[in-house]
């Protein structure tokens, strides 16, 4: 057998296996496995040879469509070079320690990204790598996150345009191949450059230093004419080093495969006849093409993710806000956009339709065509509500501020606070609100008194199910908090040991709080442990989920495990209070009922708050108090009415999903609430 290259035995039949490239980089590599189809010896000795042949033909193409090292070499060190002078533009005003790690945050996960792909994930193996890199457990939960982002978002992907032009740079052929390696390049010269944080924020700048000797010692090498009609011309020590043996200035380090590592070539510099001010000098040394506002978002999302200062969702927002406001504006550069710009832009958002957004089409559409599109729409089918425009212009604010710190701002910008619209009337009827009797009426439903099947949970039965559907209207009457906080809870974050059980509301990998306010642990109210709550947390762990709801937990998981339950909530809600909808009656009206019901209880603002995760702005109770302890809050809890107070506790039912740990195949629509 082993006289035969590449020939092994698999079973009684003789194969043939080889690795090749696969063509999309020098590490990339495909395992090629072929039956020989005879379990004679001979006749595979005589085939095997012939398949070898072939496949030593395929060789010349695959490695064609490779870029090589040197390209490769050159290409990393160019994009690491870029991308840190871009970060040392950046680095003025900004808090040293928060930016070390959320640059080695970002860093990791573009790396992350750049190996694996759209499938990137942390297993047991990178979760070695990080820690032996120096990250601890919450940088390598938040290098998850921002994983998760990237690879959603697409923040750390280059433009085809942009790879193009450096694929022309080096004559490397425009092959889908050649695309797939320079964009695993780039990324990787973008996270070596933010990898090199002790050349920003140690304050030790070899490159400084160099480029000072260079400027000095070309001073030595001027022409002899110019130096002669100094007036102040002095003789040049001997000692003084001649330009020709000053070292090569410094440059980020850039990280190769197998670990080395290069240095940028000293840039050459022009002394005579240099008639460029400073300004234009530091644009062309820093940015020779200069940076697009979609980048420029895209970059500081992907670090205020890291940092913890944005979540998914805001992210998300902030570069889709940024995309369409160039696709208004019809160019990318933001030196060019000014105040009035975006001022006509709110101006559109009155005749955009509604629901601009639901469809991907609306992405490859111009925004003209849009607007056409939208004239044949009706008045109500058009125009954003005041809320969603009021979000957009502030958006657009952080999104000038963010290209002001990145030095390019914005021209004659004034603000947005003009360009937001005052709320009118009274903000208490901005938003519908339940009353008692319509909650009692809402669990009056077959949902909470026995359903025909589970498939048919609004139809009239025996049997009761416990999920999301059954427990989430109750903890949102009886806790008051926020949709996606009780979604998102982990059974980890379920105390039920103590004297008090109670819910621990904090940041976890499925999803991030609104605010650092938010974080609080309030108590399980006495009317859910009466219906058989902690029972169900029992079965559910017993039952090997980390979920309070597993079955929320989407194909995609960047989408919010509050859209996946809506379609429920909007059902139910239909089938128990048929105007609801109309009368602006959401999901987030039974935190404002039970919020309400606690008031007229006569309990105390600042207790209210801490139990709904709101700030004290009050010195005295905020400041140089302790959030009220559980004994208080279940107090105030408990004078709110109980409109469950009819419903019968049921043997714990989990659904079918749930039990057998069954992912969830699709995406729910999102809605109003």
């Amino acid at each position: 057998m082993t006289a035969i290259q590449h020939v092994f035995k698999r079973g009684s039949v003789y194969w043939w296996r080889r690795r090749l490239p696969n063509g999309i980089g020098a590490r990339a590599w495909m395992r090629l496995e072929l039956s020989l189809h005879t379990k004679e010896m001979e006749l595979a000795r005589r085939i095997a040879p012939e398949v070898a042949l072939a496949s030593d033909c395929l060789l010349p193409a695959l490695k064609s469509k490779m870029i090589s090292p040197e390209d490769a070499k050159r290409i990393l060190i160019q994009v690491a070079t870029k991308h840190s002078h871009y970060l040392d533009a950046i680095t003025s005003g900004r808090d040293a320690q928060k930016s070390r790690r959320s640059e080695t945050v970002s860093a990791w996960a573009i790396r992350l990204y750049a190996a694996q792909g759209e499938n990137a994930a942390i297993g047991p193996i990178e979760e070695r790598a990080l820690y032996a890199a120096g990250l601890d457990n919450s940088m390598i939960d938040e290098v998850r996150n921002c994983l998760e982002f990237h690879r959603t978002s697409g923040f750390a992907r280059p433009g085809r345009q942009k790879l193009e032009g450096i694929l022309k740079q080096y004559n490397i052929p425009l092959v889908d191949g050649h695309f797939r390696e320079a964009e695993s390049i780039y990324m990787r010269g973008m996270a070596a450059a933010l990898l090199n944080t002790e050349r920003r924020w140690s304050g030790v700048r070899e490159d400084d230093l160099a480029l000072v000797q260079a400027a000095l010692s070309a001073q030595v090498v001027l022409p002899t004419a110019i130096a002669a009609t100094a007036p102040y011309a002095r003789p040049v020590p001997e000692e003084f080093p001649l330009a020709a043996q000053t070292p090569a200035i410094a440059c980020p380090v850039a990280w190769q495969p197998g670990g080395t590592t290069a240095a940028q070539p000293a840039a050459t510099q022009e002394v005579e006849g240099d008639d460029t001010d400073g300004a234009d000098l530091e644009e062309e040394m820093f940015d020779t093409e200069g940076r697009g506002l979609v980048e420029l978002v895209t970059r500081a999302a992907g670090e205020r993710l890291a940092s913890g200062d944005w979540n998914n969702k805001t992210c998300k927002q902030h570069i889709a806000l940024a995309n369409l406001f160039v696709r208004f504006m019809g160019h990318d550069d933001p030196r060019r956009m000014r105040q009035s710009h975006i001022a006509d832009f709110k101006s559109i958002f009155y005749k955009m339709p509604k629901h601009y957004g639901k469809s991907p089409k609306d992405f490859d559409c111009s925004v003209a065509e849009i607007l056409k599109r939208a004239e044949n729409l009706s008045a109500d089918e058009r125009g954003f509500s005041t809320s969603t425009i009021n979000r957009h212009m502030t958006q657009m604010g952080n999104i000038v501020d963010v290209c002001k710190h990145a030095g390019y701002p914005f021209g004659h910008y004034e603000g947005v606070a003009g360009l937001r619209s005052k709320r009118k009337g009274d903000v208490r009827d901005e938003r519908g609100r339940f009353s008692t009797d319509e909650l009692s009426a809402l669990f009056s439903l077959p949902i909470w008194n026995g359903s025909a099947s589970e498939s048919e949970r609004l139809d009239n039965g025996e049997t009761v199910f416990h999920d999301a559907a059954y427990w989430l209207p109750l903890m949102a009457v009886y806790n008051g908090a926020r949709r996606e906080e009780n979604c998102g809870l982990l059974l980890s974050e379920i105390d039920d040991d103590g004297e008090l059980p109670c819910f621990r509301i904090e940041n976890n990998w499925i999803r991030k709080l609104k605010n650092p306010q938010s974080k609080r642990r309030t108590p399980i109210h006495a009317e859910l442990v009466r219906l058989g709550f902690l029972e169900y947390v029992a079965a559910l762990r017993s039952s090997g989920h980390k979920l309070l709801f597993p079955e929320l937990r989407a194909a995609n998981s960047a989408t919010p495990m509050g859209d996946v339950f809506d379609d429920n909530w909007q059902k139910m809600r239909a089938a128990a209070l048929s105007n609801a909808k109309e009368e602006g009656k959401v999901f987030h009206s039974l935190r404002h009922w039970c919020n309400n019901e606690m008031k007229q209880g006569d309990i105390r603002p600042e207790i209210r708050k801490d139990i709904l995760g709101h700030s004290n702005d009050d010195v005295n109770e905020g400041r140089y108090t302790d959030p009220a302890r559980l004994r208080v809050m279940a107090q105030a809890l408990s004078v709110v009415p109980v409109p469950s107070a009819k419903l019968l506790p049921h043997p714990i039912r989990l659904i079918k999903q749930v039990v057998n740990h069954e992912k969830r195949l699709g995406r729910s629509k999102k809605s109003d609430s």
